[in-house]
This record gives structure tokens, C-alpha cells and sequence, in this order.
């Protein structure tokens, strides 16, 4: 079982965002082992029963060291408990949660462990001005928190980018906080002490009338939550409105004072310290949520209310963007301009527009309950906890730390602004090899679109050989186009060269041009008989998949059709799935029953038997629609998958096809021949059809028409979780790398 020593300056019963973030993630994590090193808060030092100045407990999944030591200590304090704890347990990674204090403890123990993985969480709040002045004594080593890091995981894509700013050259990888969905939601109310949930006693305990609206903030009473705007903004807002402020902090003097003068009195309701299990019912009486933060890393309470059904007030910071959208989430108001948080909130408040508040609303409830669910973060985190290890060791062999940095050439027919799979493939790969501190060079056709076969593979051919110098890998993005002459020019100058097959050309050019409709199996079975040109192009591609270092394919049902028909060996064969992930912005419930097929009308694609089929199935159900989009520009595609019933794609045969994964990810119900790559993959949670025969076709769009059973493949999408991001694609290359 895999071991991880986590370093954290708080934790139970001491909770704000990152320790509840720790506790929802390892909780949910049974294959792992978690040990945590974290301050004492009481005096009386443990016995040396408990292991000297250690106090031990279990809470949850993680097994908890408390040590005695002051915060300005704890870094020293920390790493000599780690190391000690290291020599029994022998830890495979370390986790600093927040860089300050548990940062420097865990960059501090990789200089004495540089072998062990170091994992790095950003989840600061506090400006980062502010953070670089508290830090300006030790900025050089404060960076180093960063520049150490194997990995970083932030919350915002605002802490992503400070991370980049202080020199992290290790992939970093936004995973946000989440939110307990079912105790935030107003229809799963459970709280402590069997307390039976009403509106009217809660409001009547804090002596508000019926008739009075109530803002709400959730907040740590210090400067950066900016609750003096709000409690300002009141003499812009009507007399029934009143601040229940849920907190603790050193301005609540300062804030009292400020409403004694404005003579707001009575207007502002303090609640000091209101546990977390108890926020709900206070969100639940509420209106509106606002907070009209000078920064943010993420704001999780944002979340909450938005989990509750509150509307949101924030301001533009931070990482408060990444999941407020202004009228269709949430709506921001200025920073630093009270007249501009009434302005909001009176909106929100307006009869007028209780429609379009409700909509906004659900649009954030839905949002939150679909993207910061705790079960699909832990997912994430788990998957890079697997990855850790791998890219610690690409930093010792590829002597990132010593300032050396991996040449790739990067070969592709196609780079943006072509539209198409393989033009983003390859913008996506160099862009996170560029993070990784790696030099990459894209080599795209240009000239050669325009030349005839033969003759454009000599000119890229000569192309790759001016761009070997000091390259260290070729990655060719396909097999015969770029494949073919990145071989030949690897293998003249001693190049390793990993051939990355997309769809197979050679048995493409067969049906095109014969018009037999046969399937990929079938076509490397019964080996028709091939016109010259055929023959050649398998001659060439069988010598581009023997001479190339490594191969990889996107699915094992290909890795295994082309290893017995071509002859390969399986050794330096590899499977790098294709990029998915869930879209942030799923598909809308379709108005019609319209099925979407995409694609380049090629006679594989199979079009003219699905146009029979769709035919024969709308005279039993007239209301289908058929919808078939050719070359549509990606954007625009994928607005057509969401705006869909389901997708349909009978090809003869698919490898990978980028459009299911689109579907998929846009929580769209498919049909998808069952020759294919991602059958076995996928076959819990969609229809898979024989490509050759029409009236299973029909039966399948006939059985997904019905409404129980769409409701039923719906669900299973909606419920499917996977995620392969390009980051884990890179490291994958690089592991191959590493291997070759």
C-alpha cells in the first residue's frame, strides 16, 4: 500500500477550507496510507509514552502526529519528526498542504529525501502582496517551496499561475475545493441534535420579521472579506434589509463601531464561531449571499451558498472567476465600491427579476453539484497521487533540476489554425511539455498539402533532417504522412522515435477507393486484393511500425490488430488513451429527438446505410430527426452535441473517435459501432451496433428513442467519471521516454 506524510499547519478540530479539503480527499481514498505532521495548540507537552513530543490520534483515514512547536518553528520541528517517521514507515511521497510553514517543512525534507515525490497544494486566500511581504526575509527560500515541487495542485487557476510565477517548472494541475452537496442542499437538511429545520423559529430566535430580507456572509472578520462594504452598502438598500454576519475575527470591534456611526444598528446581526454543520440552516433563511472580497483563492463559501440555492454576490478575484460567471452563475459587484454591492443586491431583491434570479440560482446549484463534487476531487487527486512517482523520476533522469531540458520534435501533418483531432493533439502535447521546462518544436506541413504522395514526404523528409539538431525525441503523429519520414531521417541520425497511430490509412485508402465496405478486423482477415498503390502503402507502413523506437496506440483493440497482422513486437508497443474530460458546461435537455452524426463523409463513415436505417426507424417514429454535420469548425460541433438528443456513429469502424469522447463529455447518450476501440471501454454505458447490419441500426436508434430507456443510458453517462487529462498524456510520453 502506498504511503503519503502530509504536512499541514492545522488540523480537526481546527477546520477552514484545507483541512476539510484533506479530510473529504483522504477519506475517500482506502488504498493509501496517510500519516500527517501538524502542530500542538495546547500546552502540556505529550508524554513520552506517546512518543515523546508526539500526541497521536486517527481521524478518518489519516493517522495525525501532533508535535509542540510555535508556527515560526514548526518547519524545523516537522522535518525531524518526518524523518524520523520516514525510517519506520518509508514513505513513497510527501504532501504540503499551503506552502508557508508546511511548504518549507516538506521542501526542507526533499533536500535530505530528493528521491521521494514531493506534492504541493495551493489553497492561500490571502493576497499575494501581502503573502510576499510576510515572506520578504526569506523570499528566495520561500521560493524554493515552489521550484522543489514534483507536482502542484492548486484550487484557482489564479494560484496556478502565482505557482508559475515563483518558478515551479513541475506540472501544476488546478483541482478545486468542493462542497458536501447533500448538506448544503436545502432538500437534504440533517443537522446535530435531531433539530427539525424552520424558516420562521430560526428567523423568530434572531428577531427577524416575516417580512424582512436577509443578506448573509460566512467569513473570517479580517480585511481581505471586505464586511465594512457591506455593512456600508446598507444605507443604499432598503430599510427591511438586514447583514446576518456567520464569524470570528480581530475587525468585529472595528465593524461594530462602523455601524454605531452610520446608525445601522439593529440592521447587522452577529453570530460569531457557527459550526459547519450548522451553516445551512442559516444560508436556508437567507437571500443573498454576498462577500465583496479583496482576494480569494478559491471561496468555498461561495460554493456553499450557491450548493444551498442563495444567489451570489462576489467580486472579480482571485479564484472567484473560475466559477462565477456574472448573470448566469452569480453576479459580481466592484471591488472596494459599497454603492456597487447595493446596486447588486437590490437587483437580486427586485420582484421583477425573481425569474431570472431563480435561473441563475439553479444554473450555480447545478454548476457546483456537477464540478465540485467531493467524490469526482478525490478522483483527481487520487489519480495524481498514481502520478506522482513517474514524474518525480522524469525530474532526476531528465536532469530537470540541473537546469538540462529534453529536445522534442514534435511531427504532424496538421497544427492550428487547421481545424481537426490531430491539430490540437499537437498543440495540447507541446504546450504541456513547454510547462514541464522541455524545448519542443512543431513541424507541420506546409508546402507539402499541396503536393502529390511521394513527393511531399521527400520535402518534410529534408524538413525533419534540418530540425534533428540536438534533438533528443521525435514524436510522429501519425504513420504514413509524418510517420514515414520521421522515421527514415530517425533512423540515418540515430534519433529514437515514438509513432503515435491515429486511424489506419491503409485500410481507409481500400474502401475509398474499392467501395467495399468491409470492416478494419475483417480487412486484415480475409487480405482483399490491393491495386499497386494499396501494396506499396502497406509495404512503407509496416517499415515506418518495425524501424520506429516505440508505438503508441490510443486503444488496445487496435495495439492488438496491428501487432499480429504486421508482425510487431509487443515490448515497445504502448497505450496512451485519448484526452477526456467532463465539459464545464454540460448539454441542455433536447427539444427534439435530433441525432447527431459528425464527421468527413468517407464511404467508412458508413453514411448511406445509416440514412437507410434512420429512414426505416421514422416510420415507426416520425418525430426522429436525423442531423448529419460535415467539417463543422470544433466549437460549433460541440454546441451541436449539446444541443442534441444523442449522437449516432455507425462507422465501419472507429479507433478512438474524438466525437464519442465529446458526447460523453457533454453527457450526451451515443450509438457507436461495435467495432471499435472504446467498446470494451464503454460498454456499461452506451449502444454499441453492428456497422453491417441495417436493421440492427434501426433497432438500436428505435431503442434508444423510447423515453425509459433514454432516461436509463442518460443516467449512465451522467454518472460515468474518468478523466485523462493532457497533462497525464505528456507524462506518459515521457515515461516512454524514460523506458526507450
Amino acid at each position: 500500500m502506498k504511503k503519503i506524510l502530509i504536512f499541514s499547519i492545522a488540523y480537526y478540530p481546527l477546520v477552514g477550507g484545507a483541512e476539510v479539503a484533506i479530510k473529504e480527499i483522504t477519506d475517500r481514498i482506502g488504498d493509501i496510507y496517510f500519516d500527517m505532521i501538524t502542530p500542538r495548540f495546547d500546552k502540556k507537552p505529550a508524554s513520552p509514552s506517546q512518543g515523546g513530543s508526539l500526541k497521536f490520534e486517527k481521524i478518518g483515514n489519516v493517522n495525525v502526529y501532533r508535535i509542540c512547536s510555535p508556527k515560526l518553528f514548526f518547519p524545523f520541528t516537522a522535518l525531524i519528526t518526518a524523518i524520523q517517521l520516514h525510517k519506520k514507515s518509508k514513505y513513497d511521497a510527501i504532501w504540503a498542504v499551503m506552502a508557508a510553514y508546511a511548504g518549507f517543512a516538506a521542501s526542507f525534507f526533499k533536500l535530505f529525501h530528493p528521491k521521494i515525490p514531493y506534492l504541493l497544494t495551493l489553497q492561500e486566500g490571502d493576497p499575494i502582496e501581502y503573502i510576499k511581504k510576510k515572506v520578504r526575509f526569506v523570499y528566495p527560500l520561500f521560493k524554493k517551496i515552489f521550484t522543489k515541487a514534483d507536482y502542484i495542485q492548486c484550487i484557482s487557476n489564479f494560484l496556478a499561475d502565482w505557482a508559475r510565477q515563483m518558478g515551479a517548472d513541475c506540472p501544476i494541475e488546478v483541482v478545486p475545493n468542493g462542497v458536501d452537496i447533500k448538506q448544503f442542499s436545502i432538500f437534504n437538511f440533517q443537522f446535530s441534535n435531531n433539530f427539525q429545520f424552520s424558516i420562521s423559529k430560526i428567523k423568530s430566535d434572531l428577531g427577524i420579521r416575516e417580512d424582512e430580507k436577509i443578506l448573509i456572509t460566512t467569513s473570517r472578520l479580517v480585511k481581505k472579506n471586505a464586511i465594512e462594504d457591506v455593512i456600508e452598502a446598507l444605507q443604499y438598500l432598503p430599510e427591511n434589509v438586514k447583514f446576518l454576519v456567520l464569524g470570528i475575527g480581530p475587525l468585529e470591534i472595528d465593524l461594530k463601531f462602523k455601524i454605531k456611526n452610520l446608525k445601522l444598528d439593529g440592521r447587522v446581526i452577529f453570530l460569531g464561531y457557527v459550526s459547519h454543520e450548522d451553516l445551512p440552516r442559516y444560508l436556508k433563511i437567507s437571500d443573498v449571499f454576498v462577500r465583496p472580497s479583496l482576494s480569494e483563492g478559491l471561496g468555498i463559501s461561495f460554493l456553499e451558498a450557491m450548493a444551498a440555492g442563495i444567489p451570489v454576490v462576489a467580486t472579480p478575484v482571485g479564484g472567484i472567476p473560475d466559477f462565477l460567471v456574472d448573470g448566469k452563475t452569480g453576479w459580481f459587484c466592484e471591488v472596494n465600491n459599497p454603492q456597487s454591492v447595493a446596486e447588486k443586491i437590490n437587483y437580486i431583491l427586485d420582484e421583477k427579476n425573481k425569474e431570472e434570479v431563480n435561473r441563475v440560482a439553479a444554473n450555480a446549484k447545478k454548476m457546483v453539484e456537477e464540478k465540485y463534487n467531493w467524490d469526482n476531487i478525490a478522483l483527481k487527486m487520487n489519480n495524481i497521487f498514481n502520478a506522482l512517482k513517474i514524474f518525480s523520476k522524469y525530474k532526476k533522469e531528465l536532469n530537470i533540476d540541473n537546469g538540462g531540458r529534453l529536445k522534442i520534435l514534435i511531427a504532424t501533418g496538421i497544427f492550428p489554425p487547421d481545424i481537426g483531432g490531430p491539430a490540437k493533439y499537437a498543440k495540447n502535447l507541446s504546450e504541456e511539455f513547454l510547462k514541464r521546462g522541455n524545448e519542443v518544436n512543431v513541424l507541420a506541413y506546409k508546402t507539402e498539402k499541396k503536393l502529390p504522395i511521394g513527393i511531399r514526404h521527400c520535402l518534410y523528409f529534408f524538413r525533419v533532417v534540418f530540425n534533428l539538431h540536438k534533438t533528443d525525441l521525435i514524436i510522429a503523429l501519425d504513420t504514413f504522412s509524418v510517420g514515414l519520414p520521421a522515421v527514415i531521417a530517425a533512423k540515418i541520425f540515430n534519433k529514437k522515435i515514438i509513432i503515435r497511430t491515429g486511424g489506419d490509412f491503409f485500410w481507409e485508402s481500400y474502401v475509398e477507393r474499392s467501395g467495399n465496405l468491409i470492416t478494419l478486423k475483417q480487412f486484415y482477415e480475409v487480405k482483399p486484393a490491393l491495386n499497386l498503390k494499396e501494396k506499396t502503402i502497406f509495404i512503407l507502413s509496416k517499415y515506418v511500425l518495425k524501424n520506429s523506437t516505440a508505438i503508441v496506440f490510443s486503444t488496445g483493440w487496435q495495439k492488438e490488430i496491428f501487432e499480429k497482422y504486421y508482425g510487431l513486437n509487443h515490448r515497445k508497443n504502448y497505450i496512451i488513451e485519448n484526452y477526456f474530460e467532463v465539459k464545464e458546461s454540460i448539454g441542455q435537455a433536447a427539444k427534439e429527438k435530433k441525432f447527431l452524426w459528425a464527421g468527413r463523409p468517407l464511404k467508412l463513415k458508413n453514411i448511406k446505410r445509416l440514412r437507410e436505417a434512420f429512414s426505416e426507424a421514422q416510420k415507426i417514429r416520425p418525430e426522429l430527426i436525423l442531423n448529419i454535420v460535415q467539417d463543422m469548425p470544433y466549437e460549433k460541433l460541440l454546441e451541436e452535441i449539446k444541443k442534441c438528443y444523442a449522437v449516432i456513429l455507425p462507422s465501419l469502424s472507429e479507433i478512438s473517435p474524438n466525437f464519442i469522447l465529446d458526447a460523453i463529455s457533454c453527457r450526451k447518450p451515443f450509438i457507436l459501432t461495435k467495432e471499435s476501440g472504446y467498446r470494451e471501454m464503454f460498454k456499461f454505458i452506451g449502444l454499441f451496433t453492428d456497422p453491417l447490419d441495417k436493421e440492427d441500426i434501426k433497432n438500436k436508434i428505435l431503442l434508444l428513442a423510447d423515453d425509459k430507456n433514454y432516461k436509463e443510458y442518460k443516467d449512465k453517462v451522467m454518472n460515468f467519471n474518468f478523466t485523462h487529462s493532457w497533462r497525464r498524456i505528456a507524462d506518459e510520453f515521457l515515461e516512454i521516454y524514460k523506458k526507450i
